[in-house]
């Protein structure tokens, strides 16, 4: 076979085709279905019912492509004190904090929290005081302290000559939708400011089905689903230093607040004058500081979902051939606690885990550890019924990272957004949670469900709990023209 002259074959044969008509539809609208809640939002539990309202709609849906549109309220009150994946990153959050930045110590101190490093600019910082893979500050605490949004209510901050005066402010607020900060004031007992964001969740990041779920007439579908709400208090000492020193959860289990550091230079430094408390309040549309619901900076004040409809030129194809079968990833979750040691010692735990896990889980693919702490694992091996997935138990370090993460990204066409959008490399992967996966795939039988069985041993100085993922496949079969689903398989 020549390969010389491939890439002069590739342009001469380019040169000889010509590009074909493409006329697919005719027509395209995103309609959307408002939540069920009736404005009722303080137990954070939303509920989205299409199963009637979209049914006898012109024209194919596709959920792929279906989003939610959720307004979120972040409110801080001052009880005793004065005032104050990059892509789709700052409307998604999706900063993490860099690897090289984790500082750990026993006990908090004025640049952590006691495990992740909270200071966004630092002169303080020197290669004798912390370790030489730590950096002068978390650039990804950073970049989320710069998502803000934009001031409302006021002149803005930033004096762009687009946004005007105050009243201008609320106004483009308001008609974009694209969130705003609205500042209160410092007096004891008043709200000291308010974050209004408008969050844009898509279906396919709820759940991998919805990938396959393209194009369908007379969809179907109810959502409920659970969102943070919420309050922290933050107390503030004689020095001006802040605890984070209690949280409520009325519903989800995730604390969101981190506090920021205090020392000079960082924005925080001189911030409160006086010693008291602060309380942060964070919810959908309301939260327990702000219960009532206020469209002042959202043009809508519920929660909902937009379905694209594609008007097809000709549907024949999926007229004569309406069922289709789909495979997609489920994930199932069971959580060991205090299963690999206890508390923090100076010296190695060595402490063995054999987590046994339900056995009805069929077709199983991956199975993945998250330890809920920065700890290295060895002699690491991960059994499905009788056989395991390793010959020999490995120290789970680069070679493995090579072989499963990148394996596992390269066989599927680096499909997994997951492992290949960079939060997931093996600086931050060797510096901060071990992620251990193993593929688990030839080892399962179709339709059997086995008994799954991880073991290791916790080779770090620091006691951990542990999140066992099991990622399954499993079946759908479904009618494109009526919506309704034919056949499904369980784990």
């Amino acid at each position: 076979m020549s390969e010389t002259q491939l890439s002069d074959q590739y342009l001469y044969q380019s040169s000889l085709k010509s590009d074909p008509e493409i006329k697919v539809s005719s027509g395209k609208r995103v309609p959307f279905v408002i939540d069920l809640n009736q404005g009722s939002y303080q137990n954070g539990i939303i509920t989205i019912d299409a199963t009637s309202q979209l049914n006898g709609s012109e024209g194919f849906a596709c959920l792929r492509d279906a989003y939610i549109m959720l307004p979120y309220k972040v409110s801080m009150k001052n009880t005793h004190a004065t005032n104050y994946v990059e892509k789709h990153g700052a409307e998604s959050f999706l900063y993490p904090d860099a690897a090289q930045s984790t500082k750990y110590s026993r006990a908090t101190a004025t640049t952590a929290d006691g495990y992740s490093n909270n200071t966004a600019i630092s002169t303080t910082f020197t290669a004798g005081t912390i370790s030489a893979t730590a950096s002068v500050a978390n650039d990804g605490f950073t970049k989320r302290l710069l998502s803000n949004p934009p001031n409302a209510g006021a002149d803005s901050s930033t004096s762009w000559p687009s946004t005007g005066a105050a009243s201008a402010t609320t106004t483009i607020a308001n008609q974009l939708g694209r969130g705003a900060f609205v500042a209160g004031a410092g007096s004891p007992g008043a709200i000291m400011g308010t974050w209004n964001y408008m969050l844009k969740i898509k279906l396919t990041d709820l759940h991998p089905i919805f990938k396959e779920l393209d194009l369908m007439a007379n969809p179907q579908i109810r959502l409920r689903f659970r969102v943070n709400q919420g309050t922290s208090a933050i107390d503030v000492d004689a020095s001006r230093n802040m605890t984070l020193t209690g949280t409520t959860l009325s519903s989800d289990n995730v604390c969101p607040v981190m506090v920021a550091s205090a020392t000079s230079p960082n924005p925080m430094y001189n911030a409160l004058s006086v010693a008291g408390s602060i309380a942060v309040a964070w919810g959908a549309v309301v939260n327990s500081l702000e219960p009532t619901i206020d469209g002042t900076y959202m043009p809508f004040t519920t929660s909902r979902l937009y379905v694209p409809f594609v008007h097809l030129e000709n549907p024949q194809a999926i007229i004569f051939k309406p069922v289709k079968k789909v495979r997609y990833n489920d994930c199932y979750a069971q959580w060991f606690y205090q299963r690999a040691g206890i508390g923090k010692q100076s010296t190695q735990l060595n402490a063995a885990f054999d987590l046994q896990l339900s056995a009805s889980v069929k077709n199983a693919k991956y199975v993945i550890l998250l330890p809920f702490a920065e700890q290295p694992a060895f002699n690491f091996n991960v059994r499905i019924g009788s056989q395991q997935t390793f010959d020999i138990s490995h120290d789970y370090d680069f070679h493995h990272f090579t072989n499963e993460i990148a394996k596992i990204a390269s066989i599927n066409g680096d499909l997994t957004p997951e492992l290949v959008n960079g939060l997931l490399d093996y600086q931050t992967w060797s510096l901060t949670n071990r992620v251990l996966i193993a593929d688990v795939s030839r080892l399962t039988e179709r339709d059997v469900p086995q008994a799954i069985q991880v073991q290791g041993v916790n080779a770090g100085c620091q006691g951990t709990n542990m999140l066992v993922l099991v990622v399954s496949e499993q079946e759908l079969t479904l009618d494109r023209l009526t919506g309704e689903i034919l056949e499904y398989s369980t784990a």
